[in-house]
């Protein structure tokens, strides 16, 4: 088994994960990091790799013609290893039926997940100082370069399952009571009520657990 990988990994991910993939970025990928200010040392260290096209389909167990070709981003788990979860940047971005755009896809059904860094995880689970939740894997990676314990969701409301208020199970592993946690959202928080609602619950939710949630606007935001 490739790495400390779930049991019972899609076997794709688990062969991408392997040291045969290490360093396997395409040039569109490595431009498209390096432009979220991503170092090759950050990309290396979190096994971010490009999936060769013919195992795309086989990755997410669905085939789009329209994907050129894909970015993984493997999913840490906290006790170790990684989540059985491929989510994959696709290029070119892909439209919904309702016209927006769509960046990043995992298999069908598959629930959402925290994304971990693995050179702050320790400090994101046990640490007392701020935790940052930003929305998206890179964010999560470039807070990270700057010295600071952050995790990612993968969207507003990437942080609780269809149905549900409650925090994600991958929570359990963070020490949250007392804890301040710096929420950053998307550009869109002061002017989409679907994004200042989810965020809302996403607060009530930190706070039911003992933590002490604040929003934090980026500098254009404050500006607005």
């Amino acid at each position: 088994m490739a790495r400390g990988a779930d049991a019972g990994m899609n076997a794709h991910l688990e062969h991408l994960l392997s040291c045969v993939y290490d360093g396997l970025l395409a040039p569109e990928h490595r431009a498209d990091l390096a432009k979220s200010g991503l170092t090759d040392d950050t990309t290396a260290a979190q096994f971010i790799r490009s999936v060769p096209p013919s195992m795309i389909g086989r990755l997410l167990d669905f085939d789009l013609p329209a994907i050129r070709s894909a970015l993984l981003f493997p999913f840490r788990s906290a006790a170790g290893g990684f989540m059985d979860l491929p989510r994959v940047k696709v290029f070119p971005p892909l439209r919904n039926r309702d016209g927006h755009q769509v960046k990043y896809l995992q298999p069908r059904g598959s629930s959402p997940r925290i994304y971990f860094v693995g050179a702050v995880l320790e400090r994101v689970l046990t640490s007392d100082e701020p935790l940052w939740i930003v929305e998206g894997e890179k964010k999560a990676l470039a807070v990270a370069q700057l010295g600071l314990p952050a995790i990612a969701l993968c969207g507003v409301e990437g942080w609780h399952t269809g149905g549900s208020l409650d925090l994600l199970p991958d929570f359990d592993a963070i020490r949250l009571a007392g804890r301040v946690v710096e929420v950053v959202p998307d550009g869109d928080y002061q002017y989409n009520v679907n994004v200042a609602r989810a965020v809302r619950r996403l607060g009530n939710a930190l706070a039911a657990r003992g933590a002490q949630p604040r929003v934090v606007l980026l500098p254009r935001e404050v500006a607005r």
